[in-house]
């Protein structure tokens, strides 16, 4: 089989041009996204919930009184 470089370069050039307009709308698409919270906080603020669901009979609740 005889090698085309000519063929070659146009197919690259056109791979080339198809990943730079994905990646021009994946960075549309993050910009467009809300802000997400990180995974160390969100775990945090879950496991401090779960504490206290698992220790809410043990202390009683505490009202504030206006």
């Amino acid at each position: 089989m005889e090698y085309n470089e000519y063929a070659t370069q146009i197919l690259i050039k056109q791979r080339h041009e198809e990943m730079r307009a994905a990646a021009h709308r994946e960075a549309l698409a993050r910009e467009a996204a809300p802000p997400r919270r990180p995974l160390r906080s969100a775990l945090g603020t879950a496991l401090i919930r779960w504490g206290a669901w698992l220790l809410r009979e043990k202390y009683p609740q505490m009202s504030v009184r206006t």
